[in-house]
């Protein structure tokens, strides 16, 4: 005698036995458990495909780039490049022993870990952030020059290229008397710029106040070997120093990038970058503290997804300090499992607005976060139980697959 088996609904460990078959025009039936199985979405059953061994290299945090394809792993504190046809590898620098996580921004891919953060054009890596330089040294100059008696302030920053690091400590010389020929004021500063231990730095920036001025303004660029600057005039000085107060950008366990801005999170702090100053944070006003520890961090069109240990939370706001707190009553989230997914591979009504809506694994099976804010509980009331100490979710076709440990 043979049975038929009906279409296979997927798991239900929630109902009753009673009621994992259902009859009707659609009939169908529930499993209490599926290993090494896929469903289709018609509800035909198919062993999952096996795996062979590639290498003995035990590469981890894997991640493969849009932008110039290269696939980036790390090897015993190592992040390399890894060639998937030969599985060799190219080591590009020592990152620690922790996670490493990706970003893609503005054609530069961004690597952090909890020794620093990285960016990388496809040939080369570097740090992003440029450390603050320390204050000049500033004395009268023994050179005539146009400056009249008064005090002046004087601070440098560093430029790799185009970024700039945030500014120095401001050094102050007070002139207080000059001798005058034909009864021109006649004096001038010199600057000692400090010992630069960065190769990469191309430039130091000099900024000069106004006599008796308060606001720090652009006097010229410096190429890095040079040791003294003697200024004389300052009639023609630019824009204002942007990056004053300004601490390089800290790494975090996670990082993301949301409305220009630059994210990392560690432990329960959330910290920004300034906008589109992707290496520079303001300790003041730069971060949002979590209740909880953080789990995970997603940006959405609408704002944040952030995973706290038993619930979820939504921060909606332009800045960090206008940001408002929903905490979603929602099951506890499987650290690192929630990933983006764009609208159009939901479908229905979903996603509701924005290009963008993340989902993740919790205790009762998927969840997903709208870009307006919304939860919906996928898979609430046929699902219960699962519990991980981390998951890394990843998207095969229109199929979410989700490996937890």
């Amino acid at each position: 005698m043979m049975m038929k088996l009906m279409p296979i609904a997927g798991i239900n460990n929630v109902s009753d036995d009673d009621s994992l078959k259902q009859g009707g025009d659609s009939p169908k039936l529930f499993v209490r458990d599926a290993l090494n199985v896929d469903i289709s979405e018609t509800g035909r059953i198919a062993l999952r495909k096996g795996a062979i061994n590639v290498t003995h290299e035990s590469f981890k945090d894997i991640w493969q780039s849009p932008l110039h394809k290269d696939v980036f792993a790390t090897l015993e504190g190592n992040l390399v490049i890894v060639n998937t046809t030969t599985w060799q590898h190219e080591v590009l620098a020592n990152v620690g022993l922790g996670q490493v996580t990706y970003e893609v921004i503005n054609n530069l891919v961004y690597i952090a870990s909890n020794v620093g953060i990285w960016t990388y054009n496809g040939q080369q890596l570097q740090p992003l952030s440029i450390d603050a330089p320390a204050a000049p040294l500033v004395d009268k100059g023994m050179d005539a020059g146009l400056l009249r008696s008064g005090t002046y302030g004087i601070a440098i920053s560093w430029l790799r290229g185009q970024q700039e690091s945030s500014v120095s400590q401001i050094g102050s010389l007070n002139i207080e008397s000059i001798s005058t020929v034909n009864d021109e004021p006649f004096a001038s500063i010199e600057i000692t710029l400090p010992y630069c231990l960065d190769t990469s730095i191309t430039e130091a920036r000099i900024y000069i106040t106004n006599r008796n001025g308060g606001e720090l303004l652009h006097y010229a660029d410096f190429p890095i070997n040079t040791n003294v600057v003697t200024v004389s005039n300052i009639e023609s000085l630019g824009m204002t120093a942007r990056f004053k107060g300004l601490s390089p950008m800290p790494t975090g366990r996670f990082m993301a990038y949301w409305q220009g801005r630059l994210i990392t999170a560690g432990k329960n702090v959330l910290r920004f970058s300034e906008p589109m100053a992707y290496h520079l944070h303001d300790e003041r006003f730069g971060f949002v503290m979590m209740p909880q520890k953080i789990t995970f961090v997603l940006p959405v069109d609408g704002g944040i997804w952030v995973g706290q240990v038993t619930h979820v939370v939504f921060l909606t706001g332009n800045k960090p300090q206008d940001m408002t707190f929903q905490s979603k009553t929602t099951r506890a989230p499987v650290p690192d499992s929630a990933i983006e997914i764009d609208m159009n591979d939901i479908g229905g009504d979903i996603s509701q607005s924005g290009n963008t809506t993340a989902l993740w694994l919790a205790d009762n099976g998927y969840v997903v976060g709208t870009s307006s804010g919304q939860v919906i509980e996928l898979q609430s009331g046929i699902m219960q139980g699962v519990v991980a100490k981390s998951g890394r979710s990843v998207r095969l076709g229109r199929r979410i697959t989700t490996i937890v440990m």
